[in-house]
């Protein structure tokens, strides 16, 4: 109750901070404001709430009997034993407030389209599949698992204990469960709703030549098998976008939109800062290659990649890449000044990143791609300037952080340093390119750069490779021809 009492004044006192004090006359309500600040529910709080809305959205669907209220909380006891005991697994889930919330808000409306479909049309439209989709796409494919076997179950158990029912959906969930990461565009959604409706008719006829049905009912149900497809489609156009916005969660559709070179800040990018922009697209393209190797999204390391140096665009004069032929402003400043210019583009990074709704995901590859690393250019020539007569602080020309907290942001951390590496070498070869490379991740090692990331040993080498091949086959050398010249007869 303290913790409920003390969300409750904070969520009060952020209201009020929303309101301007020294506004003469009516007080207006800056809305804006108010829908983009983070409000976080305790996660306790959040399961409570759920149990307690399912709970009672059953009894009033079985009726006000005391057998009704002990089978109802057997059913919701098993079902929460079912959540805890898979979603425990998925640790960086169940500690996400935003995730949590989430995770019961898609399982509360899923309870009430299965009422809503039972009471009005029929239990066998309830698209169970679109629920499933989004817990795999919006959470991880073991919630999207839980969603399958609890909603299944819970269709049955308010079905009179149907055994069809609950078969029927969950054969059709579990057709979608190998799908929901393939997914990535719009019109994989048809295809998806194509296929469920298939496995509708499938396991319906199945029960109707096991004699579950009469012809009759074997026609409406079939209806009602094609309807179950339809409405998945309808509800993962409409409601998927709205939880992908509202929780800033990552799907493979987003990222892939976020990817369009006409958006707006990735033309920005090109427009303002082009060594940036062509740097980013040559990282995008090993980093996404490296993540495939060791089983990552490959989508979301390539669109991270597009994203992770916005923050130059606030002074990309002072990146080399954008420099060109025009002298370099660092050699008038002190290593200090251009090491505090050139770590801001972190901080910029992850502001602009919020400016332009960009997902969680990909901020934290801007926040993370350089970890905490070194900047030993300034530091060396500060040391130089210094000429022994005090002792420096490492420490003052890092970057501020964190260290890689996710496999995407260490696979881009290495890929831009090797791109960046690679880009000095001279006369590249197949040895220099596999020695830089080796050099940048081992420098990177013994930084503990990865000392926060769940990567591990097997997995960098993995990715070594990897980003060998890939620029090798970018920096390859070329044969020198020498041209002769003849003399028209």
């Amino acid at each position: 109750m303290e913790k409920i009492r003390i969300w409750v004044r904070d969520f009060l006192i952020g209201l009020a901070k929303n309101f301007d004090s020294d506004r003469k006359g009516p007080v207006l309500r800056n809305t804006k404001q108010f829908l983009q600040a983070e409000v976080k529910i305790p996660i306790v709080l959040s399961m409570v709430f759920t149990f307690i809305i399912v709970y009672a959205m059953l009894i009033m669907d079985m009726g006000y009997t005391y057998r009704t209220f002990l089978a109802a909380g057997i059913m919701m006891l098993t079902i929460s034993y079912v959540f805890i005991f898979e979603t425990r697994k998925e640790q960086s889930l169940v500690s996400d407030n935003d995730a949590v919330v989430l995770m019961c808000l898609n399982l509360i409306i899923a309870v009430l389209f299965m009422q809503v479909s039972q009471h009005y049309i029929s239990i066998f439209v309830f698209p169970v599949s679109a629920f499933v989709i989004m817990g795999v796409m919006l959470l991880a494919p073991r919630i999207g698992l839980c969603y399958a076997i609890i909603l299944s179950l819970l269709a049955g158990f308010i079905s009179d204990m149907r055994f069809d029912v609950f078969m029927i959906l969950l054969g059709s969930a579990t057709v979608v469960l190998s799908r929901a990461r393939k997914i990535r565009n719009r019109w994989d959604f048809v295809k998806t709703g194509l296929l469920v409706t298939i496995a509708n008719i499938i396991i319906i006829s199945m029960f109707y030549l096991l004699t579950f049905y009469s012809f009759g009912q074997y026609e409406k149900n079939l209806y009602y098998g094609l309807l179950n497809g339809l409405f998945m489609i309808i509800i993962l156009l409409v409601i998927l976008p709205i939880f992908e916005r509202i929780f800033s969660r990552t799907t493979n559709i987003k990222l892939i939109e976020l990817a369009d070179f006409n958006n707006h800040l990735l033309k920005r990018l090109m427009l303002e800062a082009p060594g940036t922009y062509h740097h980013s697209i040559l990282t995008a393209s090993i980093a996404e290659q490296a993540a495939e190797a060791i089983g990552e999204n490959p989508i979301l390391a390539r669109v991270a990649s597009y994203y992770h140096d916005i923050g130059k665009l606030n002074n990309p004069e002072y990146f080399i890449e954008n420099q060109g032929t025009t002298v370099n402003p660092h050699n008038d400043l002190s290593p200090a000044m251009s090491t505090l210019i050139l770590t801001s583009h972190i901080k910029d990074g992850a502001a602009l990143a919020k400016q332009y709704n960009l997902d969680n995901d990909i901020i934290s590859c801007i926040v993370q791609h350089h970890g905490t690393t070194v900047m030993s250019s300034f530091y060396n020539k500060a040391r130089s300037v210094n000429g022994g007569e005090e002792e420096l602080n490492s420490n003052d020309f890092r970057y501020p952080g964190p260290k890689p907290q996710s496999k995407i942001a260490a696979i881009i951390m290495i890929a831009d340093s090797c791109e960046a590496a690679c880009r000095t070498i001279d006369e590249p070869t197949d040895a220099k390119i596999s020695e830089m490379v080796n050099r940048v991740v081992d420098l990177k090692m013994k930084d503990e750069q990865f000392s926060e990331c769940p990567i591990t040993f097997k997995e960098l080498e993995l990715v070594k490779e990897s980003l060998m091949s890939a620029l090798l086959r970018m920096y390859h050398s070329r044969i020198k021809y020498q041209e002769t010249y003849e003399q028209p007869k």
